[in-house]
């Protein structure tokens, strides 16, 4: 059935005149709104249909911005500016400067979430200088207005959320003049509002603004920016402790977000949901949540990267070009000078570097072995410590708790370090927190003031340093993957795992067994 009505709309895509601007608006709209969340790969066949179908640049251009606006739901940057680009230069033989300054604000967005911030504040004076060659001041009015919410996603970025929410209601006015789209568009600006009052801790605020998005939408069907009006409204819940209203919106927001192809409202929604079961303590459905998001995530995560390489290739490309000019002599003289003084600088740091790593290993292991088994004086050091500790967290002018209170949490980190709790994937400071018989507040204080950092890095010490002896005490490890070691510290990747234990130690993982394999070796000669 779905095949069938895709060849009828397809049909008729053809026999309509592309210049018909009435049947070509229904098509674009019905596409990007409704269609592309029901069924995406459809949407993407509409927008090409309708792209083959145009006769004229300005057309085509619409068609082809269809297809990067889709693209943009998707995740995928690069086709989103790739057709964005192809827009544009087909717009560049036209007068059209309304549609001009759209392409450039769309593109001045997709830069912006790509991290390329140039790129996109070039884009954005273009879109203006565009928006002020439109004679009708309505048609100006409604560009300014979509500039006006770009200018406040950059502020949104920085978490300048006063300054986002000025260009929010200014945009706010232009769009109530629109008469094309109006409540989809004003129910859009409302939600982002929303979004910041909501940053901001205005709950009260944030839920007005969510349910006047709500009311904007009306009986528009779901996409993505209902997906996002209806989490927004379970946040505000969540923040209130009301669990019935906050599960409700959120199970809308989840069912819209599994539908669509739009990863940004997976991401939020998401991350929405273990805001969730954290607080209702579902620790099954948290584990759940988190293996989507991280999967969402990755997603992201891995378009952003395909997108920032290829930028990156261009660019090696026309620097390649250009440093075809320089003469071969000259060339030859700098990679001569580079791989002397490369190799002078090797030679000079190469038994620096060995004998600082192999002290640094030394030193680790011996303070793990201190740690592990405590000499008698030791011990009574330890104990004058805690006395000492004590003392000072009773008389310190700049506790937030009561000193007692303040002993307990630290007994009960002593207790936790003891254990492997901390090797949990999921591990988080609110559960680290229930742990202690206290709140994240205390809980981050007393970890920041005495383990002198924050929580994230205390919990990657804790499990490096439990691998670090389990590498130590049983060889068997040193054979394991990379990967079976990550997963035994309970980090969620090979690479993090790599990371972090180069960040504590300073020392590549690889290079540790490799020492100890050395070590032992030279016990069995001896």
């Amino acid at each position: 059935m779905n095949r069938l009505l895709l060849i009828l709309t397809l049909l008729f895509i053809f026999s309509l005149k592309a210049q018909n601007p009435e049947d070509f608006n229904r098509i674009y709209t019905k596409t990007f709104i409704e269609t592309s969340q029901k069924d995406f790969q459809k949407a993407i066949q509409i927008a090409d249909s309708l792209f083959q179908a145009s006769e004229t640049p300005p057309y085509r251009a619409k068609s082809l911005m269809l297809s990067a606006s889709l693209h943009q739901q998707s995740g995928d940057l690069k086709k989103a500016i790739d057709f964005a680009l192809r827009s544009e230069k087909l717009l560049s033989q036209t007068n059209e400067y309304i549609w001009t300054s759209r392409v450039y604000g769309f593109l001045a967005t997709q830069y912006r979430l790509s991290g390329l911030y140039n790129p996109s504040q070039k884009y954005a004076q273009l879109a203006i200088v565009a928006a002020q060659k439109i004679k009708d001041p309505q048609s100006r009015q409604n560009i300014l207005a979509f500039l006006k919410q770009e200018m406040a996603y950059g502020e949104i970025n920085q978490k300048n959320y006063k300054k986002a929410l000025e260009y929010l209601h200014s945009a706010r006015i232009y769009f109530e003049r629109i008469r094309e789209n109006r409540d989809y568009l004003m129910a859009q600006n409302e939600q982002i509002i929303g979004s910041c009052h909501l940053n901001l801790g205005e709950y009260d605020s944030a839920m007005s603004y969510f349910n006047q998005a709500l009311k904007s939408y009306k009986d528009l069907p779901d996409n993505y920016n209902n997906g996002l009006i209806h989490n927004g409204i379970a946040k505000v819940y969540l923040a209130k402790e009301d669990w019935e209203r906050a599960k409700k919106h959120l199970d809308i927001a989840k069912t819209i977000a599994d539908g669509s192809n739009y990863l940004e409202l997976k991401n939020e929604v998401y991350k929405t949901s273990q805001d969730y079961f954290l607080a209702v303590k579902d620790l099954e459905s948290l584990s759940q949540s988190r293996i989507k998001l991280d999967s969402v995530k990755a997603k992201i995560e891995k378009k952003k990267s395909l997108f920032l390489n290829d930028s990156f290739s261009e660019i090696n490309h026309e620097n390649t070009q250009i440093k075809k000019n320089i003469s071969i002599k000259n060339k030859l003289l700098i990679l001569v000078i580079i791989v002397l003084s490369g190799g002078v600088i090797y030679f000079l740091i190469y038994h620096k570097n060995q004998k600082a790593k192999i002290n640094r290993i030394e030193g680790i292991l011996e303070n793990i072995s201190k740690k592990s088994k405590p000499s008698k004086s030791e011990v009574e050091k330890l104990q004058v410590e805690e006395e000492t500790t004590a003392s000072t967290m009773r008389d310190s002018a700049g506790s937030i708790m009561p000193a007692a209170t303040e002993e307990k949490i630290l007994k009960k980190l002593t207790e936790f370090e003891k254990s492997v709790l901390y090797t949990q994937n999921n591990i988080s400071l609110s559960f680290l927190a229930t742990f202690c018989e206290t709140n994240t507040k205390y809980l981050s204080f007393v970890i920041n003031t005495h383990k002198n950092q924050d929580f994230n890095n205390y919990i990657n010490e804790l499990r490096i340093n439990y691998i670090i002896q389990k590498l130590n005490d049983d060889p068997l490890y040193r054979r394991y993957k990379m990967a079976t070691l990550a997963e035994e510290a309970g980090f969620s990747s090979q690479n993090k795992f790599a990371t972090i234990f180069k960040k504590v130690t300073t020392i590549p993982p690889s290079s540790f067994i490799q020492y100890l394999e050395t070590e032992e070796f030279t016990k069995v000669l001896k």
